[in-house]
């Protein structure tokens, strides 16, 4: 075999894969989304009311020093639920013909399927449901996760499988 039948056999980088996400169709176009500020209050939020609450249950019964431990192992657990569900948000979405795929900054496809009726939009936030097969997956999207035109186009696809 000859230098030059080596090259044509493997090519360096082929034509149909992205560097950044190798299962990725190139003729499918993609939205980066940015992480979520609201959604990160919401939850930072959501914990923080968890905790208080959590506290003033257990101070009555068991004294307010002995409330703590417990306290901090419930806000411990909340960290590493809330650090497990930032890595598991997409950071791509591919718009197909039939289909919306989310993917992860890791490349991984959290979810893909045609949109139903059950997607929900508003002013601030996407809920898209997506179905394939038996398989349903909900995606989160919040609108300061993206500029305002993509927003727009993604709540237009939500409304339109409302309609169906």
């Amino acid at each position: 075999m000859t230098h030059s039948d080596d090259q044509a056999a493997a090519p360096d980088f082929p034509a149909s894969r992205d560097s950044a996400f190798l299962s990725r169709r190139v003729d499918v176009p993609r939205i980066m989304l940015r992480p979520s500020v609201a959604l990160h209050l919401v939850l930072a939020t959501a914990i923080g009311l968890a905790v208080a609450a959590l506290y003033t249950t257990l101070a009555p019964w068991l004294g307010a020093v002995r409330a703590v431990p417990p306290t901090l192992a419930f806000l411990a657990v909340c960290g590493l639920a809330a650090a497990a569900w930032r890595r598991e948000q997409p950071a791509v979405i591919e718009i197909g013909p039939d289909s919306i795929a989310a993917c992860s900054r890791h490349g991984a496809r959290i979810a893909q399927g045609r949109l139903t009726g059950a997607s929900q939009w508003g002013t601030s936030l996407l809920a898209l449901d997506l179905r394939s097969g038996k398989r349903r997956a909900t995606v989160l999207i919040a609108a300061d996760s993206l500029d305002a035109d993509a927003f727009r186009a993604l709540a237009v696809r939500a409304r339109c499988a409302a309609g169906r």
